[in-house]
C-alpha cells in the first residue's frame, strides 16, 4: 500500500449503528409497488438503531491525493482511487465487502468533489449478515466520513439517500428502510409510498428494554423475497389479497397503535403493550405469509424461542425481524434485571442474545431561533447591530441578548439550536459562540466575567447555522429548517427578546413551556389589556382551566393547558370583543403570545400552505389541536424602543430570585 500523509488537524470520530424493524417488515418494498398499482397500499415501518455498531476515525490525506484508504476492525485494507470510475465500478460489482464504499464513493462523486481520506474501522460489535443492517453501517460510515470532513452539507437524510444509492449499484439489493441506521438509536417511523420516503421521528416517553436473538439457524432471504414479491403488483388470488392488506392497511394500523404505545410513560405498561402488539403482529404473520413460503417461514427456531417456558416470567412478548424466517427474533423485556436473565436463557439455547436499550427520549430536543431577518422599528440602529445583539444586564453581567437566550436553552435541556442566519448574522453569531476570545482581552475583563468565554464556545457546540439568503417571512425560515429538525417537535423563539421568569419554582420561561408540552402543539402565552391588542397575536379558549393556574391563580402541581379556540393576528378591539374573549378573565384582558411556541413536525404542511405566522398556527389548531400555557414571566421585544427602554429599566432593578445554573460544557 502507498503512504499517505496525514492532515492531523482534520480527524474525525464516527459511530453508526444497526437497524432493527420492530414493526412493518417487507412494506419498504411493497409500498414500492404503488408505481404499478395504485391499490396497493404505503408501506410503514417502526424502525430503531441498535446499541451495537460500527466504530471508526476518519481524517484527510494531505495534499492533492484522491485515495480512500479504508482499514475494516478485522484488520482488512483497500485503497481506492477516486478518479478511476472504472476501477470503481468493478469493485462496486464485486462480492467482497469493500463494494459497498466503491458504491457509495461512486454515488456521492455524481455530487460532490471530495480529496482523499483514510478511515479507519477500528471497532465493530455488529454482527455480520443477521439483518441488522451491517452493509448500510458502512455506506452511511463511509458518506458521514466525507461530508464531515469535507463539509458537504448533507443532512442525515442526505447521507441516507446518497447511502442507499450507493448501496444499489452493489449486487446488495437492500431496500430503503435498511438506511435509517443514519438517524442513530432513535426510534424512526418511515413512509414509503412509491418511490418517495418520508420519516418522522417517534419519542420514546419510557425506557424499553429488549433482547435481539441471533436464532443461529438457517433461512434463505432471496427465497422469502421471491415467493412474497410474487403477490405483488397484482394479486392473483384470495391469498395475495390477504398479504397484501397485511403489508398495507393491516400494517399502517399496527404502526399508528406501536407509536402510541411507544408514547406510554408508565415503563411496566408500555413493556407490556408493546410486547403484545409484537405477538399480535407475529401471528397474523403466520396466518397470512407462511403459507406463501412455508419452506423458509415456518422457522421452527423462531417459535420454539418465543414459546420458551422459562422465557415467559421475563418477556411481554416478541416476534422475527426483519425478512422473518429462521433468522433473528427480537423479545420484549419486563425490566433491566428481565432483560439480564433472558439473556442468559437465550445463551443455554445456543443462541446468541444482544441486548438493545430504547432509551427514553426528551419530548423536544431541538430549538429554532430565527436571526435572519431585518428590524425597522430600531432602524437605523440595526442597520449596525440587530436586537439580538444588544446589551442586556442581569445582575453583574451584561451579555448580548442572543447570549442569555442560548443560555437558557441550553440550561433547559435542549441539544441542538438552528440559528437561521443571513451572511452577515452567522460571522456575528461565528464570532460571538465559536470563536475563542483573545488572551489579552479576556486578562483585562473583569473577574466576574472569568470563564465565560468558555460557556459560549460550549454553546457553541450546540449551535448549526441555517442560511437565509434573502429575509422574507418567519415562514420561509422555518421551512429552511423543516429536514435539520428530522421528524421532530421543535421549539421556536424569537432572537430578538428578552424573557425574565418568575415563576416559584425556579424554572425558566423555556423550562415552563417544555414543561407543559404532552406531545400537541403549545404556545407560551401571557395577559395583556385592550391597549396592547394591536401589537401582538392574541388567543381566546372557551373552556380555561379551573382553578386559573399562576399567574392568574394559586399554584398547581401540574402545567395547566388551555385548549385554544381562536387566534388573530394584531386583532382590533372591536374584533377581539366579539371574538376573542376567555371567559374568566378579568374584564379587557386577552391571551397573547409570548413569543415562545413548542411546534409538532406536522406545523411543516401548514407552514407549506402560506399565511402569516399567526394564520398557520391556526391552520395547525384547526388540524390537531394547539395548547396554551401562562408563562410566569416577562418578555420585552428588543427591536421596539419603548420596550427595549422598559427591559433596561426593569433589568436595573432587583430581579427576583430564580434558580441559577451554568452551562454544561
Amino acid at each position: 500500500m502507498a503512504s499517505l500523509a496525514h492532515d492531523e488537524d482534520q480527524v474525525v470520530e464516527l459511530f453508526v449503528t444497526g437497524r432493527i424493524c420492530l414493526f412493518g417488515e417487507h412494506s419498504d418494498w411493497a409500498g414500492g409497488y404503488r408505481r404499478f398499482n395504485s391499490e396497493v397500499a404505503p408501506g410503514c415501518a417502526l424502525v430503531c438503531g441498535t446499541d451495537q455498531g460500527l466504530y471508526a476515525r476518519a481524517r484527510k490525506i494531505s495534499g492533492d491525493s484522491r485515495i480512500l484508504r479504508y482499514t475494516s476492525s478485522d484488520d482488512q485494507c483497500v485503497e481506492l482511487d477516486l478518479d478511476d470510475l472504472s476501477g470503481l465500478r468493478q469493485m462496486a460489482q464485486s462480492p467482497s465487502v469493500f463494494a459497498y464504499i466503491a458504491g457509495c464513493v461512486l454515488e456521492l462523486g455524481k455530487h460532490f468533489r471530495v480529496g482523499g481520506a483514510d478511515i479507519v474501522n477500528y471497532k465493530s460489535d455488529l454482527p455480520i449478515k443477521k439483518g441488522l443492517s451491517s452493509s448500510a453501517a458502512i455506506c452511511v460510515l463511509i458518506v458521514r466520513a466525507l461530508n464531515k470532513l469535507y463539509d458537504l452539507k448533507l443532512t442525515v437524510h442526505g447521507e441516507m439517500d446518497i447511502a442507499y444509492r450507493g448501496e444499489i449499484q452493489t449486487p446488495s439489493r437492500c431496500g430503503r428502510m435498511d438506511q435509517c441506521v443514519a438517524f442513530g438509536r432513535a426510534v424512526t417511523k418511515m413512509s414509503f409510498d412509491s418511490d418517495l420516503l418520508s420519516t418522522e421521528s417517534v419519542r420514546a416517553a419510557s425506557t424499553i428494554y429488549m433482547v435481539v436473538v441471533d436464532l443461529c439457524a438457517k433461512k434463505d432471504t432471496k427465497e422469502i423475497l421471491k415467493c412474497l414479491n410474487e403477490a405483488y403488483p397484482f394479486p392473483r388470488h384470495d391469498a395475495d389479497k390477504a398479504l397484501h392488506a397485511l403489508l398495507g392497511e393491516m400494517n399502517q394500523q399496527v404502526c399508528e397503535e406501536a407509536q402510541e404505545i411507544l408514547g406510554e410513560r408508565d415503563e411496566r405498561c408500555a413493556a407490556e403493550r408493546l410486547g403484545q402488539a409484537m405477538s399480535k403482529a407475529q401471528a397474523r404473520w403466520d396466518q397470512i405469509a407462511v403459507p406463501l413460503c412455508p419452506h423458509e417461514l415456518k422457522a421452527p427456531s423462531l417459535h420454539r424461542l418465543l414459546e420458551h417456558p422459562q422465557l415467559q416470567a421475563h418477556i411481554t412478548g416478541g416476534k422475527g425481524v426483519g425478512s422473518q424466517g429462521d433468522g433473528s427474533a427480537q423479545l420484549v423485556c419486563k425490566s433491566a434485571a428481565d432483560q439480564e436473565e433472558a439473556v442468559k436463557i437465550v445463551k443455554s439455547l445456543n443462541m446468541e442474545p444482544l441486548k438493545l436499550t430504547i432509551p427514553k427520549q426528551k419530548a423536544v430536543r431541538t430549538a429554532i431561533v430565527p436571526i435572519a431577518g431585518a428590524c425597522s422599528g430600531m432602524w437605523p440602529a440595526t442597520k449596525c447591530v440587530g436586537p439580538w445583539l444588544f446589551p442586556v444586564r442581569k445582575q453583574r453581567m451584561v451579555k448580548p441578548a442572543i447570549a442569555w437566550l442560548c443560555e437558557e436553552l441550553v440550561e433547559a435541556g435542549l441539544e441542538r439550536i438552528l440559528l437561521v442566519v443571513n451572511q452577515t448574522t452567522e460571522m456575528e453569531m461565528t464570532r460571538l459562540f465559536k470563536q475563542r476570545e483573545e488572551v489579552a482581552v479576556l486578562d483585562s475583563a473583569s473577574q466576574h466575567v472569568d470563564g465565560y468565554d468558555e460557556v459560549l464556545l460550549a454553546i457553541g457546540e450546540k449551535i448549526t447555522f441555517v442560511r437565509q439568503e434573502k429575509p422574507s417571512s418567519i415562514r420561509d425560515a422555518l421551512l429552511l429548517c423543516e429536514r435539520e429538525v428530522e421528524g421532530e417537535a421543535f421549539l421556536l423563539a424569537w432572537g430578538d427578546h428578552f424573557c425574565r421568569s418568575t415563576s416559584q419554582e425556579g424554572l425558566s420561561c423555556v423550562e415552563q413551556l417544555l414543561k407543559a408540552f404532552a406531545g400537541r402543539s403549545v404556545v407560551g402565552m401571557h395577559c395583556v389589556d385592550k391597549d396592547e391588542l394591536h401589537s401582538t397575536g392574541v388567543y381566546a379558549c372557551k373552556e380555561p382551566p379551573t382553578p386559573l393556574p399562576p399567574p392568574l391563580g394559586p399554584p398547581q402541581s401540574a402545567p395547566a393547558l388551555w385548549p385554544l379556540s381562536r387566534l388573530a393576528e394584531k386583532p382590533t378591539r372591536e374584533f377581539a370583543e366579539e371574538h376573542l374573549v376567555t371567559p374568566k378573565l378579568p374584564a379587557g384582558t386577552y391571551l397573547a403570545s409570548f413569543g415562545h411556541y413548542i411546534l409538532t413536525f406536522s406545523a411543516f404542511r401548514a407552514l407549506r400552505k402560506g399565511g402569516h405566522f399567526t394564520q398557520i398556527l391556526d391552520e395547525l389548531r384547526q388540524a390537531e389541536g394547539v395548547d396554551g400555557v401562562l408563562i410566569e414571566g416577562t418578555r420585552w421585544d428588543l427591536g421596539n424602543m419603548h420596550t427595549y427602554i422598559q427591559c433596561l429599566q426593569a433589568q436595573a432593578q432587583d430581579e427576583p430570585a430564580a434558580k441559577r445554573r451554568r452551562v454544561d460544557s
